[in-house]
């Protein structure tokens, strides 16, 4: 019995030291069934009357002239700071 204690008590510490440090498990799974796949997302880009450019996860109404982008979830689409001279 003390066995059967001993050895869910090291589990569940492996368990949590994984959960908690990621960067140990993930170059295990890289390239496996494992590794989930990257999510995608749908946005819409458009100018509205202003001229101001709107980027929404829906499409404008009425006729407006969109364009749809589609990112995958480890893709960085944010934008850079620009630099002053």
């Amino acid at each position: 019995m003390k066995f059967i204690i001993i050895l869910l008590i090291a589990l569940s510490g492996a368990g949590a030291y994984l959960y908690l440090n990621p960067e140990v498990w993930q170059p295990w799974v890289k390239d496996t069934p494992l590794e989930p796949a990257p999510t995608k997302t749908q946005v819409y880009k458009w100018q509205d009357a202003n001229g101001q450019w709107q980027i929404t996860d829906h499409p404008p109404t009425g006729k407006t002239p969109y364009e749809n982008l589609e990112y995958t979830s480890d893709a960085n689409i944010v934008p850079s700071i620009p630099v002053d001279d």
